[in-house]
């Protein structure tokens, strides 16, 4: 859809909630009777906000307003994201960084769709996550999501091709795709092809699970501590790799890692602490993935 065509709906204003569990019930009792009614249409490509925000949708990928995600436990409440509002561009590539318990995985499953937010605005690409219902959220993340585990999470009975090909059939967006003969050149593995998962070294099947998420032509790709299973020759060159598909195809890269060092490479550094945006840093000169320290 034509950005000029999207339809732009403000939820009406929100009543005032009571505190702790018993207001969250509240608010996520809301957001279900405002997810039926607006689901469809935020598919069908309509941005409603329930934070009277309107999302910039030429320049920004990812914008986030007064988000918040708590869980529930008996008559306990656990707040782990606590107002995060943020702005990212298209094309860019963003790492998040955090210490453990941070809250900075639960960042990357509510911006990837893996997951939704309590409260707040979540509007990536202009859908407003917040509002779609489980299954609309799956066809969201089939359109336009790709993903990179720590896990490669391979098919063993298939060749590393015939992985990619998954990806590919999953994909909803063939303009401007790259070949599967492309993107295994892109990764350095053209000769490895039709080689199965047990025949690859971890590198190789993190190198494939590349490949699969790419055949997606995803608009984002998420890759959660990509290089954390692998050693630092084949950390870096998954890096690398990372570095030209979003140089070469400009899609939008975001990595969540514990290590600083991978910040280097990012256009864009989030630091998340106790829930909460620490910090937020653009580098105008982001370093080669084979010059930062693996210490």
């Amino acid at each position: 859809m034509d950005d000029a065509e999207r339809k732009f709906v403000v939820v009406g204003e929100k009543p005032e909630f009571e505190e702790g569990v018993k207001g969250l019930k509240q608010k996520l009792k809301l957001q279900k009777q405002l997810t039926a009614k607006y689901s469809k249409s935020i598919l069908d490509g309509d941005v409603v906000t329930t934070e009277n925000y309107q999302p910039n949708l030429e320049k920004h990928i990812i914008e986030l307003k007064n988000v918040r995600k708590s869980y529930i436990t008996g008559d306990l409440e656990t707040p782990v994201l606590k107002g995060i509002d943020i702005i990212l561009d298209k094309g860019d590539f963003i790492v998040i960084l955090g210490p453990s318990g941070s809250g900075k995985t639960t960042f990357l499953n509510i911006i990837s769709g893996l997951d939704k937010a309590s409260e707040g605005d979540v509007f990536i690409l202009g859908s407003n996550l917040t509002l779609l219902k489980d299954s609309h959220l799956t066809k969201f993340r089939r359109r336009n999501v790709g993903f990179i585990f720590q896990q490669y999470n391979l098919l063993t009975n298939l060749t590393a091709k015939e992985n990619a090909e998954v990806g590919e059939n999953l994909s909803s967006n063939k303009e401007n795709a790259m070949s599967i003969e492309d993107i295994f050149t892109t990764i350095g593995m053209a000769e490895q092809m039709n080689k199965y998962p047990h025949q690859m070294s971890g590198g190789q099947q993190q190198r494939v699970s590349i490949a699969r998420a790419l055949a997606k032509n995803p608009n984002i790709l998420f890759a959660d501590e990509p290089t954390g299973a692998l050693d630092e020759e084949m950390g870096r060159k998954v890096l690398e790799i990372l570095v030209k598909v979003n140089r070469e195809y400009k899609t939008t890269i975001v990595v969540v890692t514990h290590n600083p060092n991978i910040a280097k490479i990012a256009n864009t550094v989030i630091n998340i602490k106790n829930g909460l945006i620490d910090s937020l840093e653009h580098n105008e000169n982001p370093a080669d993935p084979q010059t930062i320290d693996w210490s």
